[in-house]
């Protein structure tokens, strides 16, 4: 078999109404277009596909209503002079006198004159 061969020749009574799809071009555009990929094909001497419409391979894309995290919420929300009054605030006090009720929390070197064992049998640290 020879290269131009196996080709089809095209009759010269072909009219596209013959075709099993009808009259209908992809050029000419349809009622319902949902769910297809638009394209227009151009033959020639360097045959080409043109993409003519919107293609998502997956799914449509969100809708604008969402959150999606491009915003700051804090600004937002008019909550940002309230998260920087609480990350830049001080503190001052010392860890124990947030906690005075847990066993083994002290502040350093304060507890070491009575850090005997008579003072901890006679005094437990634990309330």
């Amino acid at each position: 078999m020879m290269g131009g061969e196996q080709f089809r020749k095209m009759d010269s009574n072909y009219s596209p109404k013959s075709s099993p799809h009808g009259g209908r071009s992809p050029v000419v555009s349809r009622q319902d277009s949902s769910g297809t990929l638009k394209a227009t094909i151009s033959l020639g001497k360097t045959p080409t596909i043109i993409q003519t419409g919107p293609f998502y391979s997956m799914k449509e894309p969100p809708g604008k209503g969402e959150l999606t995290g491009d915003k700051d919420l804090m600004t937002e929300y008019g909550l940002h002079h309230t998260l920087t009054k609480f990350k830049d605030k001080k503190v001052k006090e010392s860890l124990s006198s947030f906690l005075p009720n847990l066993p083994g929390i002290y502040d350093g070197m304060n507890n070491l004159e009575n850090s005997t064992l008579r003072s901890v049998i006679d005094k437990p640290p634990i309330g």
